[in-house]
This record gives structure tokens, C-alpha cells and sequence, in this order.
């Protein structure tokens, strides 16, 4: 049942070429959606024309249902794609959605349905076309009906997916523990052999120390995700000034993380923390040299994602810490720390381990980053998928 004007679904289902993604709107005649439908019907847009769904030639379905195409259709390859599979799967898929139930049979003329429709213009085969279009066309409108998601499956989800066709990987450090390794030295030739030896795992970190981004810039940030597009990387920037400025710089260079100094005026450290979340970074204070890391954090107004401590961190520090910043703060514990000092250091609490020459000077570097895996309990879990349903 449709108690709003209308109601909202989204669905992407299938494989690259002939992957389907569905939005779509279904709503009352007499309200803005069926305004809209008309209007859409009405003016067409060259390239964009809807049509009706049609379960075939002269049998439009029902709710009246309008495809709007979202690529522009170019040549009569893609207006094939469109006007065959493509429209005879939404047709398909609304009509089941009414022998269901989903969409009940008794409110079918007096509601409409809005589909936007993606077709790959590279997509070659109908088979798919259709049966993506259809799965993901069937799966909106469940949605929509539903009110799917709820605000709860928001808040939960968006920290551990993510859009299958963003063309990279993001690590949002939502399931810690983490491996940081810090890059300390300031010869490229040496990085690259490092990050191309290290595993390839979700579990690692790359942190760029303060000499290799002074060497290179902030741009040394592109370059590391190039080798490594899965991992999170970390500018050690060490802003003590100019705070907005220095985290804009990073986070343009793609920094995931952008680190400053607690010795920074307050001012300063809370530009740079809301300039790195407009950037959509995290922002990494470093307490080097700060005697009381938790009395400068109490008088921020903004407070940092994920705080760094140096040498060995007691239960009681980690929480004073949380309890200040929020239940969601990370703590990195940088050191070159042997096996049992990083298991006492998870213990308590440490949810970053940050390690330099003890992995980047290492004979084995793929076997050191490994051993730190396993002693922190670091196991390659599937974060990333397309959720077709929940």
C-alpha cells in the first residue's frame, strides 16, 4: 500500500556489460508522480524518448509504466537494446510484481511507475539484458514498496560497502584491528619495492611518513594508490599551520587519512579536522611530544577520527580517550614493537598498529607484514559485494 504521494526503489543486478541499474518511483495518477509522467510522456528529450512497457506489441502493462532511458541513446543499436530486452523485462517484471501481491491488482489504475533504466551501450547480449533488467526492475519495486532501506540498514551499511562500479576499492577503516606500514624513508625506488611486496590484504594500511611527502609532495598519495588501490592511505602531513589549507592539499591528492600535529593551535587543528571531513578524509592526530593528548582533545570543538600514541598505551589512556572523542575513535599505536607488545597492544585497545622499518627493512617484507597479520588476528573478510537483497 502507497500511503505517500509516491514511493522510491533502487536496484543494480548482473555483470559488466549488460549490468542493470534500476531507479525507479511508483505513485498516484493524481498526484506529482503521475504529473511528472505526463510531463515526461508530453516532452520528450532527444536521445532520452520514453516509451511504455509493454509485456509485448499493443499490450501496454499495468500500473502504466513509463521507461525513461539514462544513456544516450546514440545509433539503432542502442535504441534496440532499449525498445527489446530492456522494455519487454520492466513490462515483465511489473505485471509479476501485481500476480504477487506486491503491487496490489485493485490499486493498478489508479498508480504509475517511473523507471529510469542504464543500458550499457556496449552490451551485446539480450539473454542478459533481459534477465538482469528484469531481476533488478522486480527488486526496485519490492523496495519501494517495502520503504526500503530503512535509516537503521543506512547507517549500518554505509561503512562497510560500496558501489561495484566505482572502479576502486574503499577502506573505511570500519573493522579493526589494522596493519599501518609507515613509509619512513624518502627514495621512491625503495617505496615501490615495498608496496609491491607487501600482501595484498584489507588489513593493511599504508602510511606516508613526513620525508617522503616532503620529497614528493603530497602527490607521493596518487602514486601509492596507483601500486595499491585497495589500501587506505595515510598523508603524515605534521601540520602545525595553515591547517585548512595542508588537509585540502591532501585530500586533493586522494589521502584517505590526513595526519596533524596535537602541538598545532587549537584554532588550527580544527580547520584542518573540518576540512579533511569536508574532503571526505579522516583526520589522524599525532601526539608527539604532547604531554596530555586528552586535555588538548577536550577543548576541540571538532574532534579527530583516529588518534595516535607512541610506545606502550594502558586500557585506562584508550578509554579516556574514546570517552572524549567518541565511542567510534580509532588509536594508532606507532612503534617498532615485537610480537607480544602488539598483542599486549590490542588488547588494550589499540586499533591500529603502526609499523615502519621493522616490516620496510626486512629481508622478507611479504613475510614480516604477514607475521603481524597473523599475531593481530587480521583475516581477509568480505567487505565489499553488491547487496541484491538483505
Amino acid at each position: 500500500m502507497i500511503e505517500k504521494s509516491f514511493q522510491i526503489g533502487e536496484a543494480l543486478v548482473g555483470e559488466m556489460p549488460e549490468i542493470a541499474h534500476i531507479d525507479l518511483m511508483i505513485g498516484h495518477k493524481n498526484g506529482p508522480l503521475g504529473q511528472s509522467f505526463a510531463s515526461s510522456f508530453a516532452q520528450p528529450r532527444m536521445g532520452h524518448t520514453p516509451i511504455l512497457a509493454v509485456v509485448r506489441p499493443n499490450l501496454p502493462v499495468k500500473p502504466a509504466t513509463l521507461i525513461v532511458p539514462k544513456v544516450t541513446i546514440r545509433n539503432l543499436e542502442n535504441a534496440e537494446l532499449i525498445f527489446g530486452p530492456a522494455q519487454s523485462a520492466v513490462a515483465k517484471a511489473v505485471a509479476d510484481s501485481v500476480e504477487k501481491g506486491v503491487i496490489s491488482k485493485d490499486m493498478v489504475e489508479d498508480l504509475v511507475i517511473i523507471v529510469s533504466v542504464f543500458v550499457h551501450p556496449r552490451g551485446k547480449d539480450y539473454q542478459r539484458v533481459y534477465r538482469y533488467n528484469y531481476a533488478a526492475t522486480k527488486l526496485a519495486i519490492k523496495r519501494a514498496m517495502e520503504g526500503f532501506p530503512g535509516i537503521d540498514t543506512v547507517m549500518e551499511e554505509k561503512d562497510k560497502s560500496m558501489h561495484d562500479m566505482i572502479g576502486f576499492r574503499i577502506n573505511n577503516l570500519a573493522m579493526p584491528p589494522y596493519l599501518a606500514v609507515e613509509l619512513e624513508f624518502d627514495d621512491w625506488r625503495r617505496v615501490e619495492g615495498v608496496l609491491k611486496d607487501l600482501p595484498r590484504k584489507d588489513g593493511i594500511v599504508i602510511k606516508a611518513g613526513a620525508p617522503l611527502i616532503k620529497r614528493y609532495g603530497v602527490e607521493v598519495c596518487q602514486k601509492i594508490h596507483k601500486i595499491r588501490p585497495e589500501s587506505i592511505v595515510i598523508a603524515d602531513m605534521k601540520t602545525l599551520d595553515t591547517g585548512n589549507l595542508e588537509a585540502r592539499m591532501a585530500g586533493d591528492a586522494t589521502a584517505d587519512v590526513i595526519a596533524f600535529s596535537g602541538l598545532a593551535p587549537l584554532k588550527t587543528q580544527e580547520r584542518f579536522i573540518e576540512e579533511a571531513h569536508k574532503v571526505g578524509a579522516m583526520a589522524y592526530m599525532d601526539t608527539i611530544n604532547l604531554p596530555d593528548p586528552v586535555k588538548v582533545i577536550r577543548q576541540l570543538n571538532e574532534k579527530p577520527d583516529i588518534v595516535e600514541l607512541r610506545g606502550t598505551v594502558d586500557q585506562r589512556h584508550v578509554q579516556d580517550i574514546k570517552e572524549t572523542c567518541g565511542s567510534n575513535t580509532l588509536i594508532a599505536l606507532a612503534g617498532e614493537f615485537d610480537m607480544s607488545e602488539v598483542r599486549e597492544a590490542i588488547s588494550a585497545g589499540a586499533d591500529i598498529i603502526v609499523i615502519g622499518t621493522t616490516i620496510t627493512c626486512s629481508k622478507d617484507i611479504n613475510g614480516a607484514a604477514r607475521a603481524y597479520l597473523q599475531e593481530m588476528g587480521i583475516y581477509e573478510v568480505d567487505q565489499f559485494r553488491i547487496m541484491t537483497d538483505f
